[in-house]
C-alpha cells in the first residue's frame, strides 16, 4: 500500500478546477438569510401577540400555539444563523498551499456567528427584567432559548473544527478527483469518495453544519490524510473544509494495522487514530 495512499495527487488539470466566481453565497437564492427573515419576523410577531392573551386571565389558551410558534421560530432562526454557508469569496487560497487560512477563517466565522447571537440573546433576558415590564417578558423566554440551544449548536461546530485543524497541522494538501457525491445527512455530514482508486467511501463533517453540497466539489478537492484513517479536505474555489473518515471504520482495521509505524505516529497526531466522525 503507498505511503500515503492516494488514488490521485499532484496538481488539478486545469479543466477540473471550479470556475474563479465558484464561490458560496454566489446563488444564495430562496435560502438568503434575508429571504428567511421575511418570514421569521413576521412569524415571531404573531406568536408574540397570540402569547399575550395568556399573560392575563383571559383567552390563557392563545398562549400554548404562540409558545410553539415562538420555539419554532426561534430553531430555525439558529439554524440560518449558525448553519449557513459563506457568503462571498474566501480571504484565504484555496489551492492547497495554505493550510492555516482555512482553519483561522472558519474559527473567525463561527465565533462571529455565536457574538452576534449573544448580542441578541443577551438583551432579550436582561432588559424586560430589568424594565419589569410584563409584557416584555415573552423576550426573556426566546431569549434563554436561543442562548441555551445555540451553544448546543455551535459547540460541535467548534469541535469538529478543531479536528480539522489538528490533521492540518500534521499532513499536507494533495489533489484528488474526481469526487463521487453518495448522500447528505444532517449536521453537516455526508458520504463522499475520493479519486477514482481504492480509497474508501469517507463520512464528512462540514464544520459550518451546511446542508449543501459546496459548488464544484465533484471536479476534485484537496486532501489532506492518509484513507485508512481519514483526513481534511479542502474544496478549490469555494474554500470548505471538511474531516473526514471511513465510512466502515472496521473494513480498515486491516489496512491501518499493516500501516508503517511512521504513519500509524502521524495518524495518532491528528487525531484520526480512532473513529471520531
Amino acid at each position: 500500500m503507498p505511503e500515503p495512499s492516494a488514488a490521485s495527487g499532484g496538481e488539478p488539470p486545469a479543466d477540473e478546477r471550479p470556475a474563479a466566481d465558484a464561490r458560496p453565497g454566489a446563488d444564495a437564492g430562496p435560502r438568503s438569510r434575508l429571504w428567511w427573515a421575511a418570514w421569521l419576523v413576521p412569524g415571531y410577531a404573531i406568536s408574540y401577540g397570540l402569547v399575550l392573551p395568556a399573560l392575563g386571565d383571559r383567552f390563557w389558551w392563545l398562549g400554548i400555539p404562540g409558545m410553539l410558534g415562538l420555539v419554532c421560530v426561534v430553531l430555525m432562526a439558529l439554524q440560518v444563523l449558525l448553519e449557513g454557508p459563506f457568503r462571498g469569496t474566501v480571504p484565504y487560497a484555496t489551492d492547497g498551499t495554505d493550510r492555516r487560512g482555512p482553519v483561522r477563517h472558519h474559527y473567525k466565522v463561527l465565533v462571529g456567528r455565536y457574538l452576534l447571537l449573544v448580542a441578541v440573546g443577551v438583551p432579550m433576558v436582561v432588559v424586560p427584567l430589568a424594565a419589569d415590564v410584563r409584557y416584555l417578558y415573552p423576550f426573556v423566554g426566546t431569549g434563554l432559548v436561543a442562548l441555551l440551544l445555540g451553544t448546543r449548536f455551535w459547540l460541535p461546530q467548534i469541535l469538529a473544527l478543531r479536528k480539522c485543524a489538528r490533521v492540518l497541522k500534521v499532513y499536507e494538501f494533495e489533489f484528488r478527483s474526481p469526487v463521487k457525491k453518495s448522500n447528505l445527512r444532517g449536521n453537516g455530514v455526508r458520504s463522499l469518495t475520493l479519486g477514482a482508486g481504492d480509497s474508501p467511501r469517507m463520512s464528512a463533517r462540514e464544520p459550518l453544519f451546511s446542508d449543501r453540497w459546496p459548488r464544484g466539489i465533484e471536479h476534485g478537492v484537496w486532501f489532506a490524510g492518509d484513507d485508512p484513517f481519514g483526513g481534511v479536505l479542502l474544496v478549490p474555489g469555494t474554500g470548505e473544509l471538511m474531516c473526514m473518515q471511513p465510512e466502515n471504520w472496521a473494513a480498515q482495521d486491516k489496512n491501518r494495522r499493516q500501516a508503517a509505524h511512521k504513519r500509524r505516529e502521524r495518524a495518532r497526531q491528528a487525531g484520526l487514530a480512532r473513529k471520531s466522525i
